[in-house]
């Protein structure tokens, strides 16, 4: 019966592509095109998606949730959406009929370039974990035509592109029939919604990704363009369209800064009266809304969205500020992702106000009224308007995704965190399809549900241990085919997987690298474990010693691959252009991952529970998640704690200039990294160490480099041993498993203001 079905099924989506073929083409399937079949196959599932769409938004609870971010990586809708659907054997039996590679169809697919890394993970599986939770919620992004920039390495050095993802349109967005319009630095913008349909694991509940697109209201002076002055012609065209080319700017000039202010401002407004909108058409007035909707706001940038929702109540609604202030501080939730000194925004009285004056007029009017209740709080100093300060201010929460940050940040009542979790079924269940296997041989796993609790009492099963390192092989094979290099798949795969940042400080782990080299290179009978390093990340345009880094890597690498004895041991593989695609491969071929950034900037890195989800050892400072979940786990540690590097630095005891002197393999990898030669390593080490010592080592490379180099060590020689390394496995994925959406920061908390 199940075989009659699965054939029927077959045979419907056959002729539902044949259908749209014939209205769209005037084709059939036998000479129809990849991208014709590829669109036609996207309409069908796109019927069976609407259906629970439409009956998703008229779900009558009275809640509504909705996420403000700047960035989400969903990957590609149409793998999501297969995945979900449950269809994939179908249509790889479809596709087979009609002569068509289901990789090939999958393939030509772009990535949705809508994020870059933690943020944009983080926000995916939010908007995902709602509809999980058959929550009705709308996650709120720009529709960036070309999203982040498009990395290649040439000569040694990352080079940018544009990624123009959009060029053929998307498959699963809808062009809504209205638009906002905005008041932006003495121009009209139209706002432009665009919808996109996240689907949740089981099919049954649809939650909407609404890009906003910035258009002008008058695309062409036509006055200006008869008189030949091309320029003021199209002035309006460029202001809109610029909000919508790339997802981050270089924000180091003025104009820079403007650009990404008038983004943050377009996004935010465009959300903010979305939602009055939609609560109006749903509930007729304004009454009501602090209990029947939560807004997430994911990050820093889209601030301006509590300043806008608390001017549109005063302005429109006639709610004084103070009530405004109480009704903002019940319905907004603000997530802490990026907590470096950079990521933290503040902008110019002047600039704001040439935005919008309004806008500057509410931030005054708000930092007056809350400075009745403390004379100490300030939203504008010094002629700056500071972000972070208004989120403090005027959220219900504040929260952080590190336990340990939360309770070392200065004592707040409204400061909190969460264990966020991952999409499971893009980076393990759809992903790691042979791990999956191998859990489903030994009962872990049904195609539906964990129960990965079991995975205990295999700590000690041979074949267990086995069949693991047997899947490990194969996903490493994958790695190698997307590296296209020569690498040892039995080597232990040591990986770091983020964005080029000093605070990430792939800088330490290049130059724990580079002692090993050395070292090796001088003690050449020593055994030592073959070892493949893996880095994969961008570096932002404009960011110097970002840039710097990747230069260093790939230099290094470069000395490496050129000596014939030690490239056997040591291999540095730096995948570019790295995308969701890229990661998932990453991930599951990993042995052991490295969190390298310093407890008192690390906050969460997705792809540290990620990869112990996928089977992983886990190299990591002693900050961020680590301490969330109270649960047995076996990482490998190294680093001073947040308290220690806080106590360091106000005291200023950390003098890197006597520390590098003081440090023997500190100062013997740095000198000869600097004296070697340029056609052994094409890079000038010179600059970077003038650099960090400039800055007297704050990001702590010189400092943790000894503690690295031994950790490895350890790791070196516990990777021979197959089966303390399974265990140490086999506690992370345990750990990793208890990271789920807490539904108090989705309902509950409300009323936590008035409690306190």
């Amino acid at each position: 019966m199940k075989l009659k079905q699965t054939k029927k099924n077959e045979r419907n989506l056959l002729e539902r592509i044949q259908s749209f073929l014939y209205s769209f083409y005037a084709k059939d399937l036998n000479n129809a095109r990849i991208n014709e079949v590829y669109d036609c196959l996207c309409r069908a599932l796109m019927e069976d998606i609407g259906r629970k769409w439409v009956d998703s938004k008229s779900d009558t609870k009275e809640f509504e949730a909705y996420i403000l971010s700047f960035e989400y990586l969903p990957g590609k809708f149409i793998e999501r959406n297969i995945a979900r659907l449950g269809k994939e054997e179908e249509i790889r039996d479809v596709l087979a009929e009609i002569g068509f590679s289901y990789e090939d169809v999958i393939n030509f697919e772009k990535e949705a370039n809508l994020g870059v890394g933690d943020i944009g993970i983080g926000s995916s599986y939010l908007i995902s974990e709602l509809a999980n939770k058959k929550i009705r919620s709308v996650a709120y992004a720009l529709r960036y035509e070309n999203g982040n920039l498009k990395q290649k390495i040439v000569d040694g050095k990352q080079v940018e592109y544009s990624d123009y993802w959009l060029k053929e349109g998307s498959n699963w967005e809808h062009k809504k029939g209205f638009s906002y319009e905005l008041d932006i630095d003495g121009k009209r913008h139209k706002s432009i919604a665009y919808d996109i349909a996240i689907v949740n694991d089981k099919a049954d509940f649809v939650s909407t990704l609404r890009l906003f697109q910035s258009e002008p209201t008058q695309a062409i002076n036509y006055s200006e363009f008869t008189r030949g002055d091309l320029f003021k012609a199209y002035d309006d065209y460029v202001s809109a369209s610029s909000i919508n080319q790339f997802l981050y700017l270089d924000d180091s000039s003025y104009d820079g800064k403007l650009l990404r202010l008038k983004q943050e401002y377009f996004y935010s407004a465009s959300a903010i009266r979305d939602i009055f909108k939609r609560y109006l058409n749903r509930y007729g007035s304004i009454e009501g809304i602090d209990e029947r909707i939560k807004i997430f706001v994911n990050d820093i940038h889209p601030t301006i969205s509590l300043v806008e929702f608390i001017r549109i109540l005063n302005q429109r609604f006639s709610i004084d500020t103070k009530e405004a202030i109480f009704i903002a501080r019940r319905i907004f939730e603000h997530i802490a992702f990026s907590i470096t000194s950079d990521s933290l925004e503040s902008y110019p009285v002047d600039m704001i106000k040439r935005i919008n004056p309004e806008i500057l007029e509410t931030i005054i009017s708000i930092q007056s009224i809350l400075q009745e209740e403390d004379p100490k709080i300030f939203l504008i100093k010094n002629g700056y308007v500071y972000f972070k300060n208004i989120n403090l201010a005027l959220s219900n929460n504040y929260i952080y995704l590190s336990k340990i940050l939360k309770d070392e940040k200065t004592a707040r009542r409204k400061l909190s965190y969460t264990n966020l979790g991952t999409d499971r079924l893009m980076y393990l269940e759809k992903n790691n399809t042979r791990l999956m296997e191998v859990f489903r041989k030994y009962d872990l796993y049904d195609g539906h549900s964990y129960d990965i609790s079991k995975i205990a009492g295999l700590r000690d099963d041979v074949d267990f241990i086995d069949d693991l390192e047997k899947v490990k092989y194969h996903n490493k094979l994958d790695l190698i085919e997307l590296a296209k290099e020569k690498i040892n798949p039995y080597s232990l795969f040591d990986v770091q997987l983020s964005i080029i940042h000093e605070s990430k400080r792939q800088i330490l782990n290049a130059l724990a690298i580079a002692y090993k080299y050395y070292y090796f290179k001088e003690n050449t009978n020593i055994r030592m474990t073959p070892k493949t390093y893996v880095f994969s990340g961008k570096a932002n345009e404009g960011y110097y010693m970002a840039k710097e880094t990747i230069k260093f890597i790939l230099a290094l690498k470069h000395m490496i691959d050129k000596d014939k004895i030690i490239r056997e041991k040591i291999k540095i593989v730096f995948v570019e252009d790295l995308d969701v695609y890229r990661s998932k491969i990453i991930l599951k071929a990993t042995d052991i991952y490295n969190n390298l950034t310093l407890a008192n900037l690390d906050n969460q890195d997705f792809h540290m529970l990620n990869s112990a989800l996928n089977m992983t050892n886990i190299l990591t400072t002693r900050g961020g998640i680590c301490e969330n979940i109270e649960k047995n786990k076996s990482f490998y540690t190294i680093g001073d704690s947040y308290r220690e590097i806080v106590d360091d630095n106000e005291s200023a005891s950390y003098d890197a200039n006597n520390f590098y002197y003081s440090k023997d393999m500190v100062r013997y990898t740095i000198e000869n990294l600097i004296r070697e030669s340029y056609d052994i390593f094409p890079y000038d080490f010179k600059v970077m160490y003038d650099q960090i010592m400039m800055y007297n080592d704050s990001f702590r490379i010189f400092k943790d480099l000894e503690d690295l180099v031994v950790n490895r060590g350890k790791i070196d020689l516990d990777y021979l041993d197959k089966k303390k390394w399974v265990k140490n496995e086999i506690d992370n994925i345990l750990w990793a498993n208890n990271f789920k959406l807490d539904n108090k920061i989705i309902r509950n908390g409300i009323n936590d203001w008035n409690k306190n």
